[in-house]
């Protein structure tokens, strides 16, 4: 592997968030953000989960969808999909090398090299232009006003989902600070939608909607109508829909995806289909009987995590694997998975510097209370889980699921 391809593909790191940088790239590229129709996905949770939604319901209008999500889960491929096709080995090779090239000479122009997370949006861009998709959905990665992927002069439309602290030292200490900095993704005259939420960061986006001239609108998450296994279903006109992604937040993340996809002129058929068809894995995924696995990070995801194990396994002793990064604020999602017969195991994210030692976390929860073992790496710490007999449940990191399959084979219930 070359230099660039390791730096590329190594663990995100986080420099100045700034445009400058991705502007030089994409500009050498020929600016293929512009030929690009773009459907801009920003806010803390949620964002993969939208996506999902709205990929299959564009799928279903006969429509070719790109897609630009991170972080990857596996391969870093994954990033990238046309018709949630992974980009190709033989497309991605070349692109990177060639991003490469344009990388060495904006560090020689500017004085900075660009992010790896830089370096994966110019790729998705000049790969999704050349392949002629009819709609990108574009995830935000950080933030919204300088985040990368904020270089794109227009959208379809701009989602929004439920936004709370989280990336504090980057974003602003309050969750007003980080709604304005999310709405930084609100395009002059283009459609805004998000969901009813706190009402300080419903009334920043009003204010940012109003000052760019653009229509919002508000979606309400629909009343639950019972669930299958962890799988809510949804109303939808005259129509008992099964999500198919799993958690009682689906429903909020379905409800944006739909108001999204009628903004976009989407029919009652694929909605439905897309409501349906939408797999979005890491996300309150069963892995194996008894063991669930969910990207969880942040105190709203976690808080969204608990109160699906709750609605699912009311009352049951289970065992919670976790880890997570050094700039996260654990505590409060420590303190929301905790309770009567719940048992922690602490991990790490074997080969990432920006993930907290299990000791730490053994320390850190000790210090709210919370005591828990110690497990080197995820395999041993699903080993150690197995022996208790007790349902289990991963969270805390997306870059866990990396060697989920590996661990689940130590898993026996």
């Amino acid at each position: 592997m070359s230099d660039f391809a390791a730096y590329a593909n190594s663990f995100q790191t986080v420099i100045n968030l700034s445009l400058g940088r991705i502007s030089a790239l994409l500009e050498m590229a020929g600016n293929p953000q512009d030929r690009c129709r773009c459907v801009h996905v920003g806010g803390t949770n949620g964002k993969g989960s939208v996506c999902a939604f709205l990929e299959a319901m564009l799928m279903a209008s006969g429509l070719k969808v790109g897609k630009y999500t991170s972080p990857n889960l596996v391969r870093v491929n994954e990033r990238i999909c046309v018709n949630a096709v992974p980009i190709p080995d033989d497309r991605l090779v070349p692109l990177l090398e060639e991003t490469g090239r344009r990388c060495a000479e904006v560090k020689r122009r500017l004085g900075e090299m660009p992010s790896q997370f830089e370096v994966w949006t110019a790729a998705a861009f000049e790969y999704l232009a050349d392949e002629g998709c009819d709609i990108v959905l574009l995830e935000v990665g950080m933030g919204g006003e300088f985040d990368a992927t904020n270089v794109i002069k227009s959208n379809a439309a701009a989602v929004l989902t439920r936004i709370d602290l989280d990336h504090c030292a980057y974003l602003g200490k309050t969750v007003e600070e980080i709604a304005r900095t999310k709405c930084g993704i609100i395009k002059s005259g283009c459609p805004t939608v998000t969901v009813e939420q706190l009402p300080e960061v419903n009334a920043v986006i009003a204010e940012k909607a109003a000052e760019k001239g653009s229509p919002l609108t508000v979606a309400s998450a629909p009343a639950p109508m019972g669930f299958s296994d962890i799988y809510e279903y949804i109303l939808y006109g005259d129509r008992r829909l099964k999500c198919g992604l799993g958690g009682p937040h689906q429903l909020e993340n379905a409800a944006l995806a739909i108001a999204t996809a009628k903004a976009l002129g989407l029919d009652d058929v694929s909605i439905c289909k897309g409501i349906e068809a939408a797999r979005h894995p890491a996300r309150l995924e069963p892995l194996a009987p008894g063991l669930l696995f969910d990207g969880a990070h942040n105190p709203n995801g976690v808080s969204a995590l608990a109160a699906a194990l709750e609605r699912y396994f009311p009352g049951q002793r289970r065992t919670v694997i976790f880890a997570c990064m050094r700039d996260k604020d654990v505590l409060p999602s420590l303190r929301m998975l905790d309770g009567p017969g719940r048992g922690f195991i602490f991990t790490e994210v074997a080969g990432n510097p920006r993930s907290m030692k299990a000791d730490e976390l053994c320390s850190l929860a000790l210090s709210a209370g919370i005591r828990g073992q110690a497990a080197p790496d995820l395999t041993a710490a699903v080993k150690l889980a197995s022996k208790k007999g007790l349902p289990a449940v991963i969270c805390g990191s997306l870059y866990l699921y990396e060697t989920a399959d590996q661990a689940v084979r130590e898993w026996k219930m």
